[in-house]
């Protein structure tokens, strides 16, 4: 460990402190200012309150900190003082202060009986910039946030010790983090791995749900999703309450306790109640559920200790592990009312550019947060692509609990499609598949039936690399053949429309119905004699060429869409796995011993440049 550098985040550390304390003090002059302002300086505290948390709990752990992690954090703490002064200093400039006493109280002397006024004319010319100035704040509060979670991965009773710590800052409550920040018990779930080999075969109560809650209610197709949306109406107070369905289907020669236990410790994670901090909804449990067919071939001796679902057969009788399917059951966001979710494929086909590059900028970030959470939380995604992100229009938001203002709440995009996920360091069968659109957002080495290399970390940030891509251009790489309009009608008739037509009485895929490469993309490539439409030949060409045509998208078209550094950020994900990429080339490097080196490069080289 570098002295050096553990001197050099604790003095950060009271930096924060020091311009924290003084952002707090304004913002208490503004205590019964105008509704505009107030709103504003709400904002402001519950960050700060927020933050002091994370900072008071970093000052007890910095000495466990890798060099390189606490480097990046530092640099991360430095850019956000810096946000912190600059609103600072403009708050203090939008008020002029009053004693009621004249002789008793003035600026040099005692000020807690001042009293402060907004000077509503200057508020006015510089509200823009205010607004603007605290948003970058909180961008770079949650940029910190992932470099501060990647501190609940070390495996150090010490750090269970310091999260049930109360705080003794006089600015902060008196709860320890853990329970001020609930999420870290979450993260920390799972580290002990003997804590998971006892509790994997008796479920959560809380987390496992009776499947007949599911077959009650009226669920609808997501369109160009493999989720589902699930509408319940309680009618106690006659609310609508939204819930998003992810259906997980065992495959064959999979092993039925081990990804059981992965979607039991998935869903344990995601019981959290910042949605709008990950990027990943909150989980309200997991469904499992055995074909009628073969469920009433198993043995009926079942209950709570074999880990199986009611009427599912015992151990030694378990149907095939093809026939079991797990629903994990996610909240929609708070705020989103009844809004209709839609994936980003659907945005990307059906609507035009955003007239502001903020927006495909948040859009950028929301998706890399969530990736770059997903693996904090010790899992690999396996199915990064638009049809996997859903978005919620945040315009028909509804208002939110005064803690949304400290997590970025604005943002809507959101994480899902786990049928593939599996923990980082699981077992993985090298299994995969030939449908092109799905292969196109697959590293080469990932892509086809049978994958030549075991599944990384770094794969998900190559798949993150082209959908960044395609946000960028604002134009999709993938086209349906059934037009929008028929797509939506689908979903308001309950027919999945994504999943593709068969040949009658046959079951074999309508080649002519799938999901193919966009021609407005790749209608120029030229092959010597078959076309891109043929979905063997573009599968082919893929895994030869794939990766340099979007290289050259990357380098060529990108920078004048988004920019330079949006362009370098797309050409290294992409290249993640490159042996000369000096970020994440070399594995070796990643191999430390609480898996954190990942995803501090992570946050140095993708969150940091989207920030």
């Amino acid at each position: 460990m570098s002295v050096e550098l553990a001197l050099g985040i604790v003095a950060t550390v009271d930096l924060c402190f020091k311009y924290g304390k003084e952002l707090r003090d304004v913002c208490s002059a503004f205590k019964h200012a105008d509704a505009q302002i107030s709103e504003r300086v709400l904002r402001l505290d519950n960050g700060w309150l927020r933050i002091t948390h994370q900072l008071n709990f970093l000052r007890r752990v910095s000495d466990m900190m890798d060099d390189e992690h606490r480097q990046v954090y530092d640099q991360t703490l430095q850019v956000f003082l810096s946000k912190l002064q600059i609103v600072t200093s403009m708050l203090k400039d939008l008020h002029v202060a009053s004693w009621p006493s004249a002789g008793t109280f003035g600026p040099e002397g005692d000020t807690s009986d001042a009293c402060y006024k907004p000077r509503r004319f200057k508020y006015a010319r510089k509200k823009e910039s205010l607004d603007k100035a605290i948003e970058e704040l909180e961008t770079w509060q949650r940029t910190a946030d992932l470099s501060w979670f990647l501190l609940m991965l070390i495996a150090d009773p010490k750090v269970d010790s310091a999260l049930a710590t109360p705080e003794e800052d006089s600015n902060a409550s008196l709860s320890s983090t853990a329970v001020s920040i609930p999420s870290t018990v979450t993260i920390r779930a799972g580290l002990d791995d003997q804590l998971s080999l006892a509790s994997s075969t008796v479920t959560n109560p809380g987390l496992a749900l009776p499947p007949e809650q599911l077959r009650k209610m009226r669920v609808s197709p997501i369109p160009y999703c493999d989720a589902t949306v699930l509408a319940r109406r309680y009618s106690s107070t006659g609310d609508v309450t939204l819930y998003l369905l992810n259906r997980i289907e065992c495959q064959p020669l999979s092993k039925y306790r081990i990804i059981k236990k992965d979607t039991r410790d998935l869903a344990h994670k995601l019981q959290h109640d910042e949605p709008h901090t990950f990027g990943l909804l909150s989980c309200k449990g997991f469904v499992t559920e055995i074909k009628a067919d073969t469920a009433a071939a198993a043995d009926s001796a079942t209950g709570p200790e074999s880990g199986l679902p009611q009427g599912s057969g015992s151990w030694s009788t378990m149907p095939p592990t093809h026939d079991i399917t797990f629903t994990m059951v996610f909240r929609a966001p708070p705020g989103s009312g009844t809004a209709r979710p839609c994936t980003l494929r659907e945005k990307l086909t059906s609507t035009p550019a955003p007239d502001s590059l903020t927006d495909r900028f948040e859009i950028a970030r929301g998706l890399a947060k969530a990736v770059g959470y997903v693996h904090t939380f010790g899992f690999v995604h396996k199915s990064v692509r638009p049809e996997s992100v859903i978005c919620f229009d945040t315009k028909s938001f509804e208002p939110m609990s005064e803690k949304d203002y400290t997590s970025g709440a604005r943002q809507s995009v959101f994480l899902v499609g786990f049928e593939n996920f599996r923990r980082d360091e699981g077992q993985t069968h090298r299994k995969g598949d030939d449908a092109t659109h799905k292969n196109l957002y697959r590293h080469p080495s990932r892509q086809g039936a049978s994958p030549r290399e075991h599944y990384v970390m770094q794969h998900d940030i190559y798949s993150l690399g082209v959908c960044l891509l395609e946000v960028g251009l604002w134009t999709s790489f993938v086209e349906y053949p059934a037009p929008l309009s028929s797509v939506v009608d689908a979903a308001e008739t309950g027919r999945t429309a994504t999943r593709p037509k068969v040949f009658a009485g046959t079951g074999i895929p309508d080649e002519t119905a799938l999901p193919r490469l966009s021609s407005a993309v790749f209608g120029g490539i030229k092959l010597p004699s078959r076309t891109l439409e043929e979905p063997q030949a573009a599968g082919k060409w893929l895994k030869a060429s794939g990766k340099d045509f979007l290289l050259k998208l990357a380098r060529e078209r990108l920078p004048r869409s988004m920019g330079t550094r949006y362009a370098e950020i797309v050409e290294t994900c992409l290249t993640c796995l490159d042996a000369e990429n000096a970020d994440f080339g070399d594995e070796k490097e990643f191999e430390d011993q609480d898996g954190i080196l990942v995803g501090v490069r992570y946050i140095e080289k993708v969150r940091f440049d989207t920030a």
